[in-house]
């Protein structure tokens, strides 16, 4: 069987290239045509090679991996994978960075053994089809979008669930929403185990609205944007607190947006918003079918503007959709967020 899917894999560690490079080599439909010690490598190995996809560390020595992005976002774009070590602090920046400068998505380097080879395998095939397109190294200050009309004037909770694409996306639409911004925004991101502290952080960092890590038993409050940790779905409960749960995985994933949105359905339907965002698999698309049917108002990503149509398509075939949306529509929807929470 021919090997269609040319893979250049970018790593500082000679133990990790070999590593991902061997466990690529399992695969019958992925061939690993080249390996690069550094970013300064990478570039040059993908405008003369120009594979169809990237495995790329962060934290190297010399052109870092998230320079090395920039510039092949610039010059020669080509789908990236990001895959890093552990959640450390001082590779978390870097790491969200290269996901706003273009990269597609991120995987903790996986475990020697089928099972890793599987996943990064899967991720690989899933990523090399997609179609990037050049990104100016500093991009410029994007233009202001107005609130749509006061449909969503009292949809106070908003709740959002994401996967694949997902940072990127939601830096692009939390960048619109100023530090006084009247609603308040539940956050459930696919991420790595141990990533979710970071992703918060760094969004944190980014954003004029503040954002933090949810908790056990915090007073939802406007202005502010929760991210679900690692290992625990996103819950409210009726007396206005998140509640973290660590009942088993939907779907597999823990957290999971599905608890999410039928929290919200059990709790205060009509104050909610219910988004549903790039992502593969079927994730919260079961929960919004409750939210919908409870009385929240449920909203859909467009097809043309995913990075993957995956979540979004299951959500609107269950009928749990009352718009679809592209990332402007998704903004405007939550520009127009209303009044204050009790």
């Amino acid at each position: 069987m021919a090997k269609n899917i040319r893979v250049l894999v970018v790593d500082d560690s000679l133990v990790c290239r070999e590593m991902l490079a061997s466990m690529l080599a399992q695969a019958d439909d992925i061939e690993v045509v080249a390996k690069a010690s550094n970013g300064k490598e990478a570039i040059v190995l993908n405008r003369s090679l120009r594979p169809d996809l990237i495995t790329m560390d962060v934290q190297m020595p010399g052109i870092s991996g998230f320079e090395a992005i920039e510039e092949i976002m610039a010059h020669q774009p080509t789908p990236i994978l990001v895959v890093t070590s552990s959640p450390v602090r001082e590779g978390i920046d870097q790491t969200f960075r290269a996901l706003s400068a273009g990269a597609l998505d991120l995987i903790q380097k996986p475990e020697i053994g089928e099972e890793g080879s599987e996943d990064l395998g899967k991720k690989v095939r899933l990523l090399a089809g997609v179609k990037v397109i050049q990104r100016r190294r500093r991009p410029s200050r994007p233009a202001p979008i107005s609130p749509g009309p006061g449909l969503q004037k009292r949809r106070t909770i908003i709740s959002i669930a994401a996967s694949t694409g997902g940072p990127k996306l939601l830096l692009e639409m939390f960048s619109r929403l100023p530090r006084d911004y009247p609603g308040c925004i539940l956050l459930t991101q696919h991420l790595p185990a141990g990533f979710s502290t970071g992703f918060a952080d760094w969004l944190n960092s980014q954003l004029a609205i503040e954002v933090a890590e949810a908790q056990n038993g915090t007073q939802l409050r406007p202005g502010q944007i929760f991210v679900a940790p690692s290992h625990h779905h996103l819950t409210v409960r009726r007396d206005n607190t998140m509640a973290l749960s660590s009942a088993p995985p939907v779907h597999s994933h823990r957290p999971s947006a599905t608890p999410m949105f039928q929290s919200l359905a059990q709790t205060f339907p009509h104050r909610a918003m219910g988004l549903i965002l790039s992502g593969m698999g079927r994730d919260g698309a079961d929960g919004m079918v409750e939210l919908h049917q409870a009385g929240g108002l449920c909203f859909a990503q467009d097809e043309a503007s995913c990075l993957v149509f995956g979540m979004p398509r299951v959500a609107i075939e269950l009928g749990a959709v009352d718009q679809v949306l592209d990332v402007a529509g998704l903004t405007k929807i939550l520009l127009s967020c209303g009044a204050q929470l009790p």
